[in-house]
């Protein structure tokens, strides 16, 4: 074997040995991949929660981890209660509109032998206008979908109950509600809400601050007692048995 035929082995081999190199190195990032994506869908399983709450009629389902400024919620009767204590926004010195926003969606389910009559939103805070062109606002909506039915919805705005315009160096309170009438979705046991709120403030010239809060969002499921129908065996049986009864009374009469 001459030096050219040695030369082109060795190439040859070492090639061979990268080349083998090359592949495991792939199959270990392969591997390493794999692992990873695992890693990440049991972790996103671990942190994804979600939570039912049961009412007095309703049971109230929702993902705690997709709650954002609104925090987390309690159950009292049929009303789910939040009190965020970071949903706020401010502006100053001429800084034109900021806004704070969030969504959250709650799944209601009625109680066996309850029905929808309405879903009621109320809510309240605080705000705080110093200098001209200072304005503070709330704004936002509920927005109610049958889940086995989605084409079967509603959305009502949210406003607040008087004029946000009181000036001075205090904070002033502010209410909001809305109500969601749903005594004419008949049938419907499972319904998905989902209620928005803005918040806005905005200043117009210097030396100036408007300042908004939610402190409270109350989301109340109204509901009312239904009579069950009986099914049309139940009413058969009904019936033939009244007819026997009747039977044997004029046969003993006879």
């Amino acid at each position: 074997m001459n030096l050219k035929t040695l030369l082109e082995s060795g190439f040859f081999y070492f090639d061979s040995m990268a080349t083998g190199k090359e592949q495991h190195m792939k199959r270990m990032n392969h591997m390493a991949a794999g692992v990873f994506l695992l890693a990440q869908a049991f972790s996103g399983a671990a942190f994804a929660a979600s939570v039912t709450l049961s009412g007095d009629s309703v049971d109230f389902t929702f993902d705690d981890t997709l709650m954002g400024l609104f925090g987390q919620p309690v159950l009292s009767g049929d009303t789910l209660s939040f009190t965020p204590v970071d949903f706020q926004t401010s502006s100053t010195n001429g800084a034109g509109y900021t806004l704070a926003a969030n969504t959250a969606n709650i799944q209601m389910t009625a109680h066996n032998g309850y029905s929808f009559s309405s879903i009621d939103l109320a809510e309240r805070g605080d705000y705080m206008l110093l200098g001209g062109g200072s304005t503070a606002d709330v704004a936002g909506q509920v927005r109610v979908y049958d889940v086995l039915d989605p084409a079967k919805d509603t959305t009502t705005s949210i406003a607040p109950d008087a004029a946000m315009d009181q000036t001075g160096d205090n904070t002033h309170p502010w209410t909001a509600s809305a109500s969601t009438d749903l005594s004419g979705w008949t049938g419907t046991r499972t319904v998905n809400v989902s209620f928005q709120n803005l918040l806005v403030a905005s200043t117009s010239a210097a030396s100036s601050l408007a300042y908004v809060d939610k402190k409270y969002g109350g989301l109340t499921a109204t509901t009312a007692a239904v009579t069950p129908v009986p099914e049309a065996q139940v009413s058969a049986m009904m019936l033939a048995g009244l007819g026997l009864i009747g039977w044997k009374i004029r046969r003993r009469r006879s």
